[in-house]
């Protein structure tokens, strides 16, 4: 994943709410939950995230970066 990430483009971002930090809490009260995981993948341009499911799959991860941003550059 990280090379597809790196070949479009894409950054990877982690919040930890180890220590309950409000912004955390504000963002996932936003999204109407009230716990971690919380898997947002914000498209170049779009005026709010994607929520992915809690539980990830590659093929979904991939899935939602390609529908974002398209297929990897050639070579």
């Amino acid at each position: 994943m990280k090379q597809a990430f790196a070949d479009r483009g894409v950054a990877y971002l982690k919040g930890d709410w180890t220590a309950r930090d409000p912004a955390i809490a504000a963002e996932l009260a936003a999204h109407g939950r009230s716990g971690v995981p919380l898997y947002l993948f914000y498209a170049p341009g779009a005026a709010e995230p994607v929520v992915l499911p809690q539980i990830l799959t590659e093929r979904i991860v991939r899935d939602a970066v390609r529908d974002a941003v398209g297929a990897p550059p050639a070579p």
